[in-house]
């Protein structure tokens, strides 16, 4: 009976491969294979289930898989080009049953991300110098054709992190959140994610990103679950990048304008980032980021104090509008130290 099924299977499967597109072979196979199975039900011992299932799964999947997954116009490359979610689906399933079937799956969908990611950063690339060219043939100066470079790179963060969303969603749903297809994505990104844009390096565009969002009067004007929720994103890519601290340092440069100009827009969203890539890179990470929304915290409080000190007794209000900001040495970016000669009426301050 084995004999003559894998026979009979390996004549059809011969006929099939030349006729069908993959999908269509694919959705005959999964047919067959349901039949035998019901066969084994109403006329066959159980035991002989698994036996006869693998012959059919060898002669019709295993001998052509690696044709199937490269057929020309309706191979795995071509359906997940055209979000053929229900045919991936299938897929998975089918291949998933014979032995190494997976591997070469998510070889392709690796290489098709990161060919998708390797043209946004392209795109961006060609985008930020034809802005540039256009900026300096209008006379607008090195501020507009940098203002121009950081809109394009806004943009081609947004870019990237739907395309994180759109192939997340096709491993939770497509690959049921198999490991492997996973790391294929991890590895996927991590080409493209530490390629530079325009040169700026992507540690540097995430954190002029999260500048955006965060900062009074950015160009993302969203609301606070949209926030919360693109804050999540940015900390999950993060994860892709190999230099970190390099991150670090351009976030906590910026960090510290948004403090002390008073530019930052919310205190809840400066928080709950700094929890995220606490979670992502670990407490020595953040310390310092911490420190800083810390120090800002306690200069609040002490101007406070001050302000309620000099409402007491009229004669020490000074002549000027006085606040001090009292900062941890160590916690923010270091600046230039300026000798300053003061004017009377601030030296009395």
């Amino acid at each position: 009976l084995l004999t003559n099924t894998a026979a009979f299977y390996s004549r059809k499967a011969s006929v099939w491969i030349e006729e069908d597109s993959c999908p269509d072979y694919l959705i005959k196979a999964e047919e067959c294979l349901k039949r035998e199975k019901e066969r084994v039900g109403h006329y066959l011992h159980a035991s002989s289930e698994t036996k006869l299932l693998k012959e059919v799964e060898k002669e019709v999947l295993a001998a052509y898989e690696t044709q199937l997954l490269e057929k020309e116009h309706s191979g795995c490359a071509v359906l997940l080009r055209d979000d053929k979610t229900e045919d991936l689906g299938r897929m998975f399933r089918l291949f998933k049953r014979i032995p190494s079937g997976l591997p070469p799956v998510a070889d392709i969908f690796k290489k098709h991300v990161e060919k998708e990611g390797v043209t946004l950063v392209k795109q961006a690339e060609d985008t930020a110098i034809q802005k540039k060219e256009a900026k300096a043939a209008a006379g607008g100066g090195k501020d507009a054709a940098a203002a121009a470079a950081t809109s394009t790179e806004q943009v081609f963060v947004r870019n990237v992190i739907e395309l994180h969303d759109k192939y997340l969603q096709y491993v939770s749903d497509c690959f049921s959140n198999d490991s492997l297809f996973h790391r294929a994505l991890k590895e996927a990104f991590e080409v493209f994610c530490n390629k530079g844009v325009a040169g700026s390096t992507s540690a540097e565009l995430l954190a002029t990103f999260c500048d955006n969002l965060l900062k009074k009067g950015g160009s993302e004007k969203l609301s606070d679950e949209a926030i919360e929720e693109t804050l999540e994103k940015v900390v999950r890519l993060l994860a892709y990048i190999s230099d970190k601290d390099l991150f670090a340092e351009f976030y906590r440069k910026k960090l510290s304008r948004r403090l002390l100009f008073d530019k930052s827009a919310n205190d809840d969203h400066e928080r709950s980032i700094l929890t995220k890539l606490k979670q992502q890179c670990g407490a020595q990470f953040t310390s310092k980021m911490e420190g800083m929304v810390t120090d800002l915290q306690l200069a609040r409080d002490n101007q406070a104090a001050f302000e309620s000190w000099m409402g007491d007794d009229d004669s020490r209000r000074p002549k000027v509008d006085f606040t001090v900001t009292v900062l941890t040495t160590g916690f923010w970016p270091t600046y230039k130290f300026m000798e300053l000669a003061l004017p009377e009426e601030m030296v009395s301050c």
